[in-house]
């Protein structure tokens, strides 16, 4: 399968699950997609659900499935092969062959499979055109109670809907053709190399209905060369004639229907569905006008910073990135979390600005997003504890810089949880140093 279906794929799982259990908490994903500069929406889209399938599971979750599912189409070439030998040494176990009962079970187990393939394939479209892909959906969700694993199949289904037939039919009718291909092999390998007889046998049908019966069946394969037996040899062969050029004419005869209504219809089959899964698996879209795709359109919007001038307001706008901030830094920044903006920050470094609202961190983290800092050193508040969205804040500032420390700029109630923590700690002096 090509990388680009199995994103599409994967985008469309993200969908089903997000619809059915809740938006996944992706700011920091959608931050990092808003900051990809010409890209579509659908792309967009796309890299926001491989970037959470990673997180989720689900992307390794697809690759196993696909993995078992190589192993299983390999395993039942294997067995096709082997069904193919059995349907021939089934239908020449006996000598005399019975002519009518060997073309029986050469043949009628492929037209009865054949009629229900085409039967579900025009009359079972909510199930992707095959009775199979809702057997596989319902096995899928018994088996693993993982809601990504579930959601897979489904979202398969959904992502290709009626075009999914083309694809199984394609299926299908390889296994069949490599049946009947193997079993034409074995015929061969019989025929050259042992003595048949052949006789037909019927209770209801009188020897002239067989012989318009071998006639009709006989017509189309005599066009490529096989021959129909004289009337008189089918007349007589109600009882086997040892006569080695009947023997030879009947072997043809049936090796020419058993082509013909058997292998031939199947290629042509698997060649009709090959061709147009091929072509309408090109043609695969996300439909964006889904409600859950809507709504992603306006959250992957690109980036955009509003810078504010601070000489037209006459005084250092500490809540907004600054034109001299940006132009002047060397990437070199401050920022405060959670302390009060009445709080003045030190004129010999670059404020960036305050981390209190979410519309103020939005604007800064995006900023850092676009243009990671050299060095970030990060104001903190000691009497406010190191609660989980203050680290997940914290963590995010630390991706998005080369170099990142923290600066406690009290003695508060907090600065022994604080020191416990994991991070690396400095003076206003360390972003001034130079490297």
């Amino acid at each position: 399968m090509r990388e680009e279906l199995k994103s599409l794929w994967l985008t469309e799982t993200i969908r089903l699950i997000e619809n059915e259990s809740g938006r996944s908490a992706d700011q920091d994903i959608n931050r990092q997609i808003r900051a990809k500069r010409n890209t579509s929406l659908t792309q967009r889209i796309v890299l926001r659900a491989l970037a959470l399938s990673k997180l989720n599971g689900l992307y390794s979750a697809q690759k196993l499935l696909l993995h078992t599912l190589k192993i299983s189409f390999v395993l039942l070439l294997i067995l096709s092969a082997f069904l193919g030998g059995s349907l021939a040494f089934g239908a020449l176990s006996q000598n005399p062959v019975n002519l009518y009962w060997a073309l029986f079970s050469l043949l009628g187990v492929h037209f009865i499979t054949l009629s229900i393939w085409i039967c579900s394939f025009f009359f079972f479209s909510q199930f992707g055109g095959s009775v199979l892909i809702h057997c596989w959906i319902w096995l899928a969700k018994k088996l693993s109670q993982k809601k990504t694993i579930q959601e897979l199949i489904p979202a398969f289904v959904q992502l290709f809907g009626n075009n999914i037939r083309w694809f199984v039919g394609f299926v299908l009718n390889l296994y069949w053709t490599i049946i009947l291909s193997f079993a034409l092999l074995v015929l061969l390998i019989l025929f050259s190399t042992q003595h048949y007889s052949f006789e037909w046998k019927s209770t209801l049908l009188s020897p002239n209905e067989i012989i318009q019966l071998t006639h009709y069946l006989g017509f189309i394969p005599s066009m490529f060369g096989f021959s129909i037996p004289k009337d008189d040899v089918i007349r007589f062969s109600e009882q086997a004639l040892s006569d080695s050029e009947v023997r030879s004419s009947w072997a043809m005869w049936l090796l020419g229907v058993f082509i013909v209504y058997g292998l031939f219809i199947r290629i042509l089959c698997m060649v009709i569905c090959g061709i147009n899964w091929k072509i309408r698996s090109r043609q695969i879209r996300l439909n964006l006008d889904s409600p859950e795709y809507q709504i992603l359109a306006n959250d992957l919007q690109p980036i955009s910073i509003e810078i504010i001038d601070e000489d037209r307001y006459g005084i250092r706008h500490h809540s907004y990135l600054t034109e001299n901030a940006i132009d002047s830094s060397n990437g070199e920044f401050l920022v405060a979390i959670d302390i009060s903006e009445d709080w003045i920050p030190p004129d010999s470094v670059y404020f960036l600005g305050f981390l209190n609202s979410r519309e103020q961190r939005r604007k800064i983290l995006d900023y850092l997003q676009l243009k990671p800092a050299q060095k970030l050193l990060i104001a903190i508040d000691t009497d406010r504890a190191p609660d989980r969205g203050v680290l997940n804040l914290l963590n995010q500032l630390i991706e998005k810089s080369q170099q990142s420390r923290i600066w406690f700029i009290n003695q508060g109630k907090q600065l022994t949880n604080w020191q416990s923590l994991p991070y690396e700690f400095a003076g206003l002096s360390w972003l001034n140093k130079e490297q």
